[in-house]
C-alpha cells in the first residue's frame, strides 16, 4: 500500500443476491465523483433486516465474486463477514479508517437508505468519518426525519424552502460533505429477486448471467427463508 491517498467507495448491504442495479450504482459514482476503487461490502447480518434469515454468507459472497470478476475497479471486503453477528456501518468505516488511514472514504447511500440513517447505530458520527453520496432519481423527494435534519445542521434552514429539498452539496463537521448526485433509474430490488425465483418467473436481465446460474446452481430462493428466532 502506497502512501498516496486514494478516493474510495463504500457500498454496504445484504447482496442477497448482488444485482444490476447495485453495479449500476457503484459504476456511476465512481465515474462522477473520480473514486478509485469502490469496495462491496456484504453484512453478515443487518439491523435492519432482522425479520429474516439472508442466504448464507458463502453463498452472497460467492455471487458477488463472480459479478465483479471482470470489473478491477471493483472488490470485496469481507470485514462484516468474517466479524460475525450484526453489522454496524459507523462500526465498519472506523476499522477502515484505522486499517488504511491514506484512504479518504466515500459512503454511498441510495436514497431510501438515507432518508432513515437517523435509525442507525451512532449515525451522527457517520458524518465525522466520511464522505456520504447519495444516489436519488429525479422524482425521489427526499423527506428526511427532524433529527437527521438537525444533525446536517440544517436547523436554521426552513423546510418550506425548496420544498424541504437539502442542497446537493453540504459541508460537514470535520473537512466532510454531503453529495446529492442522480442515478440512472433501476426498478430492481433483491427482495424482488428473490420473489420472482420463488414463483417461477425470469430474472436473467436483472443480474449479471453468472449470478443467475449461481442461484440455479445451488438452488437458491426456491423458499421463503424462515424467519430468525429471537
Amino acid at each position: 500500500m502506497n502512501n498516496e491517498l486514494k478516493r474510495v467507495g463504500l457500498l454496504g448491504g445484504t447482496f442477497d443476491p448482488v444485482h444490476n442495479g447495485h453495479l449500476g450504482l457503484a459504476a456511476e459514482t465512481m465515474r462522477l465523483f473520480n473514486l478509485q476503487k469502490v469496495l462491496f461490502i456484504p453484512a453478515s447480518q443487518s439491523p435492519h433486516k432482522h425479520h429474516r434469515r439472508p442466504a448464507a454468507a458463502r453463498h452472497r459472497v460467492a455471487m458477488l465474486e463472480l459479478a465483479l470478476a471482470q470489473k478491477t475497479a471493483l472488490s470485496i471486503e469481507l470485514l462484516e463477514i468474517e466479524k460475525g453477528g450484526v453489522s454496524y456501518t459507523v462500526e465498519t468505516i472506523f476499522q477502515l479508517r484505522e486499517r488504511y488511514p491514506d484512504w479518504e472514504l466515500f459512503l454511498i447511500l441510495g436514497a431510501d437508505a438515507f432518508m432513515v440513517m437517523d435509525t442507525w447505530k451512532s449515525y451522527a458520527d457517520i458524518f465525522k468519518l466520511c464522505h456520504v453520496l447519495v444516489g436519488t432519481r429525479a422524482d425521489v423527494k427526499l423527506k428526511l426525519p427532524d433529527k437527521l435534519w438537525q444533525t446536517l445542521g440544517l436547523e436554521k434552514t426552513p423546510r418550506k424552502k425548496n420544498n424541504g429539498q437539502l442542497p446537493t452539496t453540504l459541508n460537514l463537521a470535520a473537512g466532510k460533505t454531503l453529495r446529492l448526485y442522480q442515478i440512472s433509474p433501476q426498478d430492481i430490488s433483491s427482495s424482488e429477486i428473490r420473489h420472482r425465483v420463488q414463483v417461477g418467473k425470469e430474472i436473467k436481465n436483472l443480474l449479471p448471467a453468472a449470478v443467475d446460474r449461481y442461484i440455479i446452481a445451488h438452488q437458491l430462493y426456491r423458499a421463503e427463508s424462515p424467519p430468525i428466532m429471537v
